[in-house]
């Protein structure tokens, strides 16, 4: 009479066909991943070389991209009238700390030429970094100025026409806007020079 195989035999073969088979997947997944790590690191290498003079490059600061350009006329004419305005206010300052007296008849003139400090910083964007620009070598005046009264009007009204003049030297440089601006303090300047020159019309 028939007669079934005894199962383990079955068994036993195909486990052991079975066996083989997941060894061969397994070697060929392990070739595989190393196949994929070196490609990964092979990108990883190139991008880093790649980056490497960016890197450098950052490292060296502003200088490596090159001699930053010129500013615009327009800068130069400006910074040139704050240098001229910071310096009256500086000889306002000294003569004022010298005759006390006057600090009532200069004091509105003093007032004036710090509005047109103001007016001419609007026309200039100043980095975060530099927020106050460099002081001039002018900013302070060179000499005491004198101790009298009529002595330290007369210095001032020097400084009020040498400032209109320069500021006037600008205008043919200078953009029309910035021209009109310069204009209108030169002759803001001009007539603090008439006042000074007249004591009488300050009180």
């Amino acid at each position: 009479m028939a007669t079934l195989r005894p199962w383990s035999g079955y068994g036993g073969a195909a486990m052991g066909a079975g066996g083989r088979g997941a060894r061969r997947v397994g070697s060929v997944g392990a070739r595989e991943a190393r196949v994929v790590q070196e490609t990964t690191r092979r990108r990883v290498l190139a991008a880093a070389a790649a980056a490497l003079p960016l890197v450098v490059s950052g490292c060296k600061g502003i200088g490596a991209l090159g001699t930053p350009p010129k500013p615009a006329p327009d800068v130069a004419v400006v910074r040139d009238a704050m240098a001229a305005e910071s310096y009256l206010i500086a000889r306002y300052g000294a003569v004022l700390a010298a005759v006390p007296g006057l600090a009532g008849e200069l004091r509105p003139l003093l007032a004036q030429h710090h509005e047109h400090l103001a007016r001419l910083r609007t026309r200039l964007i100043i980095p975060r970094a530099d927020a106050q620009p460099s002081p001039s070598p002018k900013a302070s005046p060179s000499a005491a100025p004198p101790g009298t009264p009529a002595a330290a009007l007369a210095y001032l009204r020097d400084a009020e026409n040498a400032a209109a003049a320069s500021l006037l030297a600008h205008l043919d440089t200078a953009t029309p806007s910035l021209a009109q601006l310069l204009a209108s303090i030169s002759a803001s300047e001009a007539t603090h020079a008439l006042i000074l020159g007249a004591p009488g019309r300050l009180r």
